[in-house]
């Protein structure tokens, strides 16, 4: 579905999602297969995340294995709240086992971009951008403030709801920055729990932080919430990526998440299609086979193996 369209094109559209403007069109997919990038050279996906060169080939790899317009640098998966200092688990994807040693103050952005992870995606960017003749759009998936001030607490962090917030988002909006600033086409704010109808306000004033970064460099910042989240009325400070079992909305250009496992996958719209953009609600499993997720990609756009 996506052959016929440049990706100069496709970087234009992303650029109209942002304003809520532009003609419907064939959505672009943009599943996220990070983890699953390893398998590409066999190494450790953690490994991986931490070098900018071994990133961008496995991810690049990985795109064309799949046929895909987007390339995905980062997702949802410890880094923000490890960039300044949270301790996090050896696994994959990790997870925040301890706070912050500083207090929650101003952000060191040349710390923060200097980390191994940070560094890596946004350097992998870079390379994309500037070296990829085939214009691919630059995904960066980050995780939602709800769940960063979640992680927090359930580190024994005690942090209000005001402070919490307050942090986090300028936490998303430096990443951002430096996402939009290194060539990201594209940013996705992940939650995978619901948000407290006490914390709303706060909840949609760090969305609004990020997500006017992004608009400021034209970067449609969508926001993703996990199947089993009940999200409020969608905020307008973000896009809107409901799952399809979710209530979405069709007043404004949206996109559509998409669970976790390939088999289940529908078919993409076409032309017509209410969503411009389709992504996953998570990262894809980093064991899921390459081949298997091949074919749930071609099935997903009605093109046959040969």
């Amino acid at each position: 579905m996506g052959d016929a369209v440049t990706g100069s094109v496709w970087r234009k559209r992303m650029q109209d999602l942002s304003r809520n403007v532009g003609k419907p069109h064939a959505p672009l997919f943009a599943p996220l297969a990070l983890a699953a990038a390893a398998q590409v050279e066999a190494i450790p996906v953690a490994q991986m995340v931490r070098d900018a060169t071994r990133l961008r080939k496995n991810v690049t790899e990985m795109r064309r294995i799949l046929g895909l317009d987007a390339a995905v640098v980062c997702v949802p998966s410890a880094m923000e709240l490890e960039a300044v200092g949270a301790q996090v688990s050896s696994d994959w994807p990790p997870r925040v086992v301890g706070g912050p040693a500083a207090a929650f103050g101003e952000i060191d952005v040349d710390a923060l971009a200097l980390h191994p992870r940070v560094h890596a995606s946004l350097e992998a960017t870079r390379q994309i951008a500037a070296a990829d003749t085939s214009e691919p759009v630059i995904v960066a998936a980050l995780t939602g403030p709800a769940t960063l001030l979640h992680q927090l607490r359930a580190a024994d962090v005690s942090i209000g709801s005001d402070t919490g917030y307050e942090y986090v988002g300028r936490l998303l909006a430096t990443l951002t920055r430096l996402f939009a600033e290194a060539g990201a086409h594209v940013l996705q704010l992940h939650e995978s729990v619901s948000i407290h109808e006490d914390d709303v306000d706060e909840w949609k004033g760090a969305l609004g932080t990020a997500a006017n970064v992004a608009r400021f460099h034209r970067v449609p910042p969508l926001l993703v919430l996990s199947a089993d989240c009940v999200p409020p009325a969608w905020p307008a400070q973000t896009v809107a990526c409901p799952t399809l079992g979710q209530a979405g909305t069709t007043s404004r250009a949206h996109g559509r998440a998409w669970g976790i496992d390939p088999d289940a996958w529908p078919t993409l719209g076409g032309e017509t299609a209410g969503e411009r953009y389709v992504t996953t609600t998570a990262d894809l499993p980093a064991d899921l086979a390459v081949a298997a997720l091949k074919r749930a990609a071609d099935r997903a756009r009605n093109r046959q193996q040969p």
